[in-house]
């Protein structure tokens, strides 16, 4: 019956029927072709867009507080110089050496005489977990010394004072005839840095 209808319908009228039915296909397909990607594709740049801009915004905040970053990392560095100064490092590949070097003159201004320094076995420390880039330990130097007993309070004194991270594992006083040449031996452990766990 539709097929009737279109067979009794005047020429000019199936002429319109026709372009209307393929203009209608064309815009079909491209609005399923064309339109709907774009319309997605506008969807996905809006959210990227949005994404920009709020990292942008971070970006100008931290921008406007380099000042204060600046300063508060300069505050930050100052208050660990300290420890990283406090860490020994070998010298000529012996701690044994650097601790000579820095403790020489607390030992002489003590009164302490025959001064000698030795590396001793590192004390293992427990390991943090999860495993840190940089591992620290505690370098052991054996100090022996000739002196009074208040010569080698005063050295200890001194160098509590002067290195505060410094710590005594052993402390050995041999009695000796005469008062001021008592023979002396001093553990410190001082804390250095290990080895790195990875690159």
């Amino acid at each position: 019956m539709s097929g009737d209808f279109f067979q009794n319908m005047a020429p000019n009228a199936k002429r319109s029927f026709i372009v209307t039915v393929v203009l209608s296909a064309i815009a079909v397909v491209l609005y399923m072709f064309c339109v709907q990607p774009c319309a997605d594709g506008l969807a996905t740049a809006k959210v990227k867009l949005e994404e920009l801009q709020g990292k942008q915004h971070r970006t100008n905040l931290d921008l406007k507080r380099s000042d204060t970053v600046a300063k508060d990392i300069e505050e930050l560095d100052s208050a660990l110089r300290p420890y990283r100064n406090a860490m020994l490092v070998p010298l000529l590949e012996s701690y044994a050496m650097r601790a000579k070097s820095i403790l020489d003159p607390l030992a002489l201004g003590a009164g302490l005489s025959d001064v000698t320094y030795n590396d001793e076995k590192f004390r293992a420390l427990p390991l943090p977990s999860p495993m840190p880039r940089q591992l620290y330990t505690r370098a052991a130097i054996k100090i022996t010394a000739t002196g009074s007993y208040q010569q080698a309070v005063s050295f200890l004194l001194r160098v509590e004072k002067e290195m505060p991270l410094v710590s005594i594992r052993e402390f050995d006083f041999i009695a000796q005839q005469e008062p001021k040449s008592q023979s002396i031996s001093i553990v410190l452990e001082w804390p250095a840095k290990g080895g790195l766990t990875r690159p």
